[in-house]
């Protein structure tokens, strides 16, 4: 029998990471106070700086490291990975409020039925697009990249001959991705083509697969420099500065083509973050990882799934959503009740449906034996 297998080491600072990611995604969701210099003056900051954006990449990174670390270890300790328990967790933890929230829009919002099948099959990335009108679930897009990638991913992984996952992770499936972006953006016109590239599972990967080179670097050597890290970070704002340069003296149409260069920015972005906090113990790192580590702070990482679900759909029944209050903004009474609901419901999902639920992976999943030798 295999001996000395590695144990997953747990890292609280990515509930941390998990909160902040979150929190960036509700402040570009959430109005302003109007007549508040304020208020105003923050929630600009938030679209100037394109907060939500980051939140979502950080998201994926997250959910590519997690996953591939989880499905790593496995192959490690079994020489295989069960299907039916991978898929059981992620049903346990995905469906019941993603459902739930599906419900509640369907008997609330006007009735449609290539809408709600979309949303249904978690394909609703792939009907988007096509379908610009906002909606209370239209952040669910991000959902559906993450299911198919749960579908694609465990098998590839299982098949990838060991020394090939690092260069495939890094390089293969990001340089895939943008070339697949660049196709789109060739193909369809400029503002279909970045709604596609934004949502399409195929070039989220780029995010996704360098959190799994996160996973196989962590598996095969432990640790990185942390040079390496920051570099990324850095390399990754570069991008997006020139991104950004380029298409404000349009030597860039403000479409597919910018979208293909900065869905790779902001990915090195998250990668070069996410993985200064996961390999990296220098001072600085150390007070962010001890901030991050705050019980509130976690906490907020804790519930951010059903933060992230719930707190649009909010925004909507209380019709004070980004498009229901552009240019006007809202009251501060309807802001400070958005946000208390969004919290407490949040909290309330977590504690009576999310926990429990969770608990009953011991009794659905099949025990595995270790892989001998």
């Amino acid at each position: 029998m295999s001996q000395n297998l590695r144990k997953i080491p747990y890292l609280p600072a990515l509930d941390g990471v998990r909160a902040i990611a979150v929190l960036l995604v509700v402040w570009s969701h959430f109005p302003y106070v109007s007549d508040s210099a304020i208020s105003m003056s923050i929630w600009k900051a938030g679209q100037a700086l394109r907060v939500g954006y980051f939140g979502v990449d950080l998201f994926f990174v997250l959910s590519g490291f997690l996953i591939t670390r989880i499905l790593l270890s496995e192959l490690e300790r079994t020489g295989a990975i069960c299907y039916r328990n991978f898929f059981v967790k992620r049903v346990l933890r995905i469906f019941p409020i993603y459902y739930l929230c599906v419900a509640v829009f369907a008997v609330c919002f006007v009735w449609n039925r290539d809408l709600l099948l979309s949303l249904l099959s978690y394909t609703f990335n792939w009907y988007k697009p096509f379908h610009v009108e906002p909606i209370a679930l239209e952040h669910t897009w991000s959902l559906s990249v993450e299911e198919q990638f749960y579908l694609l991913w465990p098998p590839l992984l299982a098949v990838l001959p060991g020394r090939l996952r690092g260069v495939t992770t890094a390089v293969v499936v990001p340089a895939a991705s943008i070339a697949i972006a660049l196709v789109i953006s060739a193909s369809f016109e400029g503002s279909l083509a970045a709604n596609i590239i934004y949502m399409s599972t195929a070039t989220r990967m780029i995010s996704l697969s360098l959190g799994a080179y996160l996973a196989v670097v962590e598996s095969a050597r432990g640790s990185s420099e942390t040079w390496r890290s920051v570099s990324v970070l850095v390399a990754g704002t570069v991008v997006l500065l020139l991104d950004n340069v380029a298409r404000g003296v349009h030597l860039i149409a403000p479409g597919g083509f910018y979208w293909s260069f900065a869905l790779f920015g902001y990915a090195m972005v998250s990668c070069g973050t996410v993985a200064t906090l996961i390999f990296s113990d220098g001072k600085a790192v150390a007070f962010v990882k001890d901030v991050l580590i705050l019980k509130p702070i976690r906490y907020i990482g804790k519930i951010s799934y059903g933060l992230y679900l719930y707190h649009l759909l909010i925004l909507f029944l209380l019709n004070i959503a980004p498009y229901q209050t552009e240019g006007v903004g809202t009251s501060l009474w309807r802001l400070a009740v958005a946000a208390v609901l969004t919290f407490v419901v949040a909290h309330l999902s977590y504690r009576y449906i999310e926990l429990p639920l969770l608990g009953l992976k011991g009794s659905l999943t099949l025990k595995q034996a270790p892989a001998t030798v």
